[in-house]
């Protein structure tokens, strides 16, 4: 599965990507989520419903950190049923809070 950086992964998401959060509710308690992330109900089992109905649309999975592979199943789910551009943002949320970009604080509102 392709890896895309925290800035680029920002960028994109400013071009139209989804941000797909695949962390347990502790970890967004914690940390937040990237703003208007699609919220898994689980990384391996989610209902595909959870996704855009557009299979050609940008999705970039995101989990805790580098340790993390709850994005590693989530982005594969997506990939398997159709998705044509589905990538991992490594990093995960940490990387992107340590990078200085925004959250938003979860529960969402």
């Amino acid at each position: 599965m392709p890896v895309i950086s925290v800035d680029d992964a920002d960028k994109a998401l400013q071009s139209g990507a989804v941000a797909v959060d695949a962390n347990s509710e502790s970890t967004r308690k914690k940390n937040g989520t990237v703003p208007n992330a699609v919220i898994l109900t689980s990384s391996y089992k989610y209902d595909l419903a959870q996704l855009p109905e557009d299979k050609s649309k940008d999705l970039i999975f995101y989990c805790s950190n580098t340790n993390c592979t709850a994005s590693d199943a989530a982005a594969e789910r997506a990939s398997t049923n159709g998705y044509k551009k589905v990538h991992i943002m490594r990093e995960g949320i940490k990387g992107w809070k340590d990078a200085g970009k925004a959250t938003k604080p979860y529960p969402q509102s």
